[in-house]
């Protein structure tokens, strides 16, 4: 389902003189459809970088990301123009960072419908499917009409694991999912990625537990550290 072919991200830093930081050094990997990998190595080397332009967030500075969509075929994400990208995000890509954005004054449970409601789900149906879910991860009953602003880190975490699971997307990239949640909430995340798996999604992750990648990862890619480029 994707192959990524010497991909790049370089950064120029216009305030130090034009210095340029390799922020991902030259990678290459492919993944399965229904396959797992996880991104290894020790902070700062790029990881979550490497993700980032997976979703596009960055633009990759060199190489290719040839992705096989459900509806369009294989498509490069490195160069695919930033209104398709936008679709894929709404239709097939999930992506959980370890930070909550949402709208403010938006209940736990409309957050975590938005992908559904994206994709034509009826309104009572898809609140109905961010409940259930919500439950699942120990969100309790009555913050499920809360704004999630008003959350701890560890509820505002599983808010953001559920909106981009509700959907069951082909392809979830995850950095660091569980960095900020409790050995219960872990295990249920855990869980509930390796029934998404079971059904098929691919996945892309960066895990600094071992425990937690040996468990869900079917392969692991060790990334490099990044250099300094003289400007």
């Amino acid at each position: 389902m994707l192959t990524v072919q010497h991909l790049s991200k370089t950064f120029t830093i216009h305030q130090l003189d034009g210095k340029h930081i390799e922020g991902v050094s030259p990678v290459s990997f492919s993944v399965p459809e229904g396959g797992s990998l996880a991104l290894s190595g020790p902070s700062g080397t790029g990881k979550s970088s490497i993700l980032k332009c997976l979703y596009r967030t960055y633009l990759p500075t060199t190489g290719s990301i040839e992705y096989e969509s459900e509806t369009a075929g294989v498509l490069d994400l490195a160069t695919l123009p930033e209104h398709a990208m936008v679709h894929l995000r709404n239709a097939e890509i999930g992506y959980v960072t370890q930070f909550l954005r949402v709208i403010p004054r938006v209940p736990a449970t409309g957050v975590v419908a938005e992908p559904l409601l994206r994709r034509g789900v009826p309104e009572t149906e898809a609140l109905e499917q961010a409940a259930v879910l919500l439950r699942r991860l120990r969100i309790p009953e009555e913050l499920l009409d809360a704004y999630p602003v008003t959350f701890s880190g560890g509820e505002q975490q599983r808010v953001n694991i559920a909106r981009a699971m509700i959907a069951r997307p082909r392809l979830l990239l995850l950095d660091e999912p569980t960095a900020s949640l409790d050995k219960a909430s872990i295990s249920i995340v855990i869980d509930l990625l390796r029934e998404l798996q079971a059904q098929g999604t691919t996945m892309v992750m960066i895990f600094h537990d071992p425990d937690i990648m040996n468990a869900l990862a079917g392969q692991v890619l060790s990334v490099t550290p990044r250099e300094e480029i003289p400007a």
